[in-house]
């Protein structure tokens, strides 16, 4: 298969507009991964300061699952 000069460089502009879009995508997931980095020590933050306060109120769904469980018995 040979091929000629028209299809090498439409060949590179395709590989060159998949490379652009790769590093778009990179600095995306980058972008979200620090807001996703910083909503989770907002939370991780608020639950001690919650804790600190009243060490007895349900913080997690879970702890309220097992407060509503045992007010059932």
């Amino acid at each position: 298969m040979k091929l000629n000069k028209e299809d090498m460089i439409k060949m590179l502009e395709i590989n060159q507009i998949n490379t652009d879009n790769l590093i778009l995508m990179r600095d995306r997931n980058h972008e979200l991964n620090q807001k996703l980095f910083h909503a989770e020590w907002k939370v991780r933050y608020l639950t001690r300061r919650l804790k600190a306060i009243d060490p007895h109120e349900a913080v997690t769904e879970e702890e309220l699952d097992e407060m509503i469980h045992r007010k059932e018995q």
